[in-house]
């Protein structure tokens, strides 16, 4: 791991550089994505991004990005389309398996596969910051695997992408953390069967708005009212989603959608709204 994200960081640098030296820096540190030949609304994702998995949306059309495998996180501006480090946990070199990523304010959430939820304290406005944190245990580890974060309410929420436990197994769970008694416990369980032909989903990512949450699954995005009367169900191409792994809902309406790319380069889709979507059959 350590070659590869020495290669990265160099990689970074060097385009930073020549960017630099080019005068056609945006902001310090920041390059821009590549639009996706012939597909509106996506760009690459740069490769010392490759492996994208959660977003954080902030207040002025950027999101935070983080890769899966390393704590270093990312701003990425929706109007200008430019990338450039945010910060990260302690060092560069700090490795985890790292799948969901959430802000409240200045308090910023990292969570691992197995578990563990990393807490930082950020300025929104700093980029290339070293972030002390403090690391809490679900202890969710024995439960079930996890995939995708997000702040509501005092909570994170935390799908279980594969449950390890048998009487989750079929259902669709989501966990809550509380931030402040640090108590974990059941906030959305939904049977298998209510999905149809789709099955019981494997949730890598989800967002929530005052009526629906919206999570996806393999090639799907699901709206599910918070009420749980109503649950639909929408495509996310594999010409254009080789492997969604982060969402973000933006005050606009619109959606954003980063892919790990692992067989290739990693990336970032915009859409105007869930009517771009066709529904599952």
């Amino acid at each position: 791991m350590g070659p590869r994200l020495n290669a990265a960081v160099l990689g970074f640098l060097g385009l930073l550089f020549l960017s630099l030296s080019s005068g056609h820096a945006r902001s310090e540190a920041a390059i821009e994505l590549e639009r996706v030949a012939d597909q509106d609304e996506q760009w690459w994702l740069p490769e010392f991004v490759n492996e994208a998995s959660g977003i954080a949306v902030m207040t002025d059309q950027s999101i935070l990005l983080h890769d899966d495998e390393f704590a270093v996180i990312y701003h990425v501006s929706l109007i200008d389309h430019s990338i450039e480090p945010f910060g990260w946990l302690g060092s560069t070199d700090f490795e985890r398996d790292f799948e969901g990523i959430a802000l409240n304010g200045e308090t910023l959430y990292l969570v691992t596969s197995d578990a563990l939820i990393y807490q930082v304290s950020v300025d929104l406005k700093a980029r290339s910051q070293t972030f002390d944190f403090t690391v809490y245990d679900t202890g969710l580890e024995s439960i079930c695997e996890l995939e995708g974060l997000h702040f509501l309410s005092g909570k994170l929420l935390l799908p279980c992408k594969v449950p390890i436990e048998e009487s989750y197994k079929n259902k669709l769970v989501v966990f809550e953390f509380d931030v402040i008694t640090h108590k974990i416990q059941k906030h959305l369980v939904i049977s298998g069967e209510r999905f149809g032909t789709l099955g019981a989903p494997q949730p890598t990512a989800i967002d929530v708005t005052s009526h629906h949450y919206y999570i996806i699954s393999k090639n799907q995005l699901l709206k599910i009212d918070r009420g749980l009367s109503s649950i639909d169900i929408f495509s996310l191409p594999k010409s254009r989603h080789f492997q969604p792994e982060g969402i973000g809902l933006l005050d606009d309406g619109s959606i954003v959608i980063a892919d790990d790319f692992r067989k290739g380069i990693g990336r970032l889709t915009h859409y105007p709204g869930i009517e771009s979507l066709e529904r599952f059959p």
